[in-house]
């Protein structure tokens, strides 16, 4: 089946080999939605540091006046790590949250010395109750100011739910959905009043499919798919762009840290830099959908064609943990 080149706004990363993409991306959606390198001027009070319930407060030095950044969570592996680099590019001072403050100073070590980009590390776990007010606060009292929001952070949990534990499914509602919910809340609000800025929210293909054997972690990536499409159509008016990524199969632990590394379906993967580079070109664009990859592409077109028993059975027979 030949599949329509651009379906829905579905932007694909195909053209990475040839570098025609970039190029077209440019020529065809104007400026990027966030300015290079540049300092706010919009001068806003800051709140007071909130007592830290996840004992993970990060101090760091006031400036002189708000810098805007660009914020990705889950940034230190797979296309969180790719989405870095790719935002480095363009913006002068990252914030990179993560659960591992050494994999944090590894990854701004490097990106600081690769790109010249000033690197501000935030640890946070999204799993515990009021990490999100901790992490906004924490950035407000640094002078940053999100221009750029990537909600990457999140974990997939492969186990038939009636036999899954129920402490670790709340704790992937919490990060997948009610985490991202949160920091778009925060910080959507000043990118309207602003009139530019940009929310990259990482969802799955899988968001368009029931998904037997990792049931909970499919539908967190329907809300976010769901949820980025309305927030798209509120805030474009406003000049924000906001972007659901939704790749198929990434090479990245991911796939292990789900206990899902053996599962047919992890073998079906595409690279996180062809990921990262699609989704940065598609929020630029502001597309409504990114999924990079034919593969991406035939499960989201496909998933409006067949009926939903055979969807959920196709799911089951590549989900199914082995034996």
């Amino acid at each position: 089946m030949v599949l329509p080149e651009n379906v829905m706004g579905v932007v694909s990363a195909g053209e990475d080999a040839e570098g025609r993409a970039g190029k077209a991306a440019e020529t065809h959606c104007g400026a990027r939605p966030v300015p290079e390198r540049l300092q706010s001027p919009d001068l806003h009070a800051h709140p007071e540091l909130p007592a830290d319930p996840t004992g993970m407060a990060c101090a760091l030095p006031k400036q002189g006046a708000p810098v805007l950044c660009a914020l990705v969570t889950g940034a230190t592996g797979g296309i969180g790590r790719e989405l870095c680099a790719e935002l480095a590019r363009d913006h002068g001072t990252l914030a990179i949250v993560g659960r591992s403050r050494e994999r944090l100073d590894e990854l701004a070590k490097h990106l600081s010395e690769r790109y010249d980009v000033d690197v501000r590390v935030f640890v946070a776990d999204f799993a515990q109750p009021g990490a999100i007010d901790v992490l906004v606060a924490q950035v407000r009292a640094a002078n940053l100011q999100v221009e750029t929001l990537v909600n990457n952070a999140g974990f997939g949990y492969d186990a038939p739910f009636a036999e899954s534990s129920l402490e670790r499914q709340r704790a992937l509602v919490q990060t997948n959905d009610v985490a991202l919910m949160e920091l778009c809340h925060a910080f959507a609000p000043d990118m309207a009043a602003r009139g530019h800025g940009g929310i990259l929210n990482v969802a799955s293909v899988a968001g368009f499919v029931p998904g037997p054997y990792m049931s909970t972690y499919y539908a967190s990536k329907a809300f976010v798919q769901s949820f980025s499409s309305a927030l798209h159509m509120e805030l474009r008016p406003h000049g924000v762009h906001v972007t659901a990524l939704c790749p198929g199969p990434v090479r990245t632990p991911f796939w292990d840290n789900a206990d899902a590394g053996e599962t047919a379906l992890a073998r079906l993967t595409i690279s996180a830099p062809r990921v990262a580079r699609a989704a940065v070109r598609a929020l630029a664009c502001n597309r409504l959908l990114c999924c990079p990859g034919v593969l991406a592409k035939a499960i989201v077109f496909g998933s409006r064609l067949v009926p939903r028993t055979w969807a959920a059975a196709a799911a089951a027979s590549l989900q199914k943990p082995k034996e």
